[in-house]
């Protein structure tokens, strides 16, 4: 039987909406350990989701995926941008990851984040690759091919962000038929630091409002 016909038990990770991704990862203290330790982000900050940005902005449109403030710090803010590059079995087949394009969309989102002027800004790109059907029921960690890394490599590029803004790359590889998230492999790539600055008393303001209920 070829490794296209194999019936699988588990959902593809590539299949997991964005959105219900993040709230999986900061919902797993392993995860949200992982993710959220990085050099200029307050120790002890807590993650909230989905802070709408309307009060900043003056439009109804536009949030933070990931809004970090340690408590007793919110002039000490980091806004994060997600932004999720899916390649299941069709897109390894054909050697076209898909969401590709969703890149240029973070890095207008990411920047202007740092207009508004937050303390540090990052963006977050979650490749997620389902390589069950490559592998054929292996006991495998391998995930894109040597091509789609280069092409992904590629495309992930600080060059249009903002100089402000930081660009963390996290690989998640379900190579086996394994529950997303659960056996497989995992690679962070920290592509640049951010620069953190002093950030304004009205986003300040924004941020203990938006924190001051909790996290979700």
């Amino acid at each position: 039987m070829g490794p296209r016909h194999i019936v699988l038990k588990h959902p593809s990770i590539a299949d997991i909406p964005e959105s219900s991704l993040v709230e999986q990862l900061m919902a797993n203290p392993y995860w949200r350990f992982s993710l959220l330790r990085v050099h200029g982000i307050p120790d002890g900050s807590i993650p909230y989701r989905n802070r709408l940005l309307g009060k900043l902005t003056g439009r109804s449109q536009g949030d933070v995926d990931i809004l970090l403030s340690a408590p007793g710090q919110p002039e000490l803010a980091t806004a994060v941008e997600v932004k999720r590059i899916k390649v299941g079995a069709a897109a390894l087949r054909n050697q076209t990851p898909n969401k590709l394009k969703g890149f240029k969309e973070g890095v207008d989102q990411a920047n202007e984040l740092a207009r508004i002027g937050f303390s540090l800004v990052y963006l977050y790109v979650f490749v997620v690759v389902d390589s069950r059907e490559k592998n054929a029921g292996r006991v495998s960690y391998e995930g894109l091919s040597m091509e789609l890394k280069s092409l992904v490599e590629r495309v992930i590029s600080p060059s249009s962000l903002d100089k402000r803004v930081g660009l963390m790359r996290q690989d998640f590889v379900q190579s086996m038929d394994e529950a997303p998230l659960g056996a497989g492999s995992y690679d962070s790539y920290l592509v640049r630091l951010a620069e953190s600055s002093k950030q304004p008393p009205e986003v300040t303001a924004w941020v203990a409002q938006a924190t001051a209920a909790g996290e979700d």
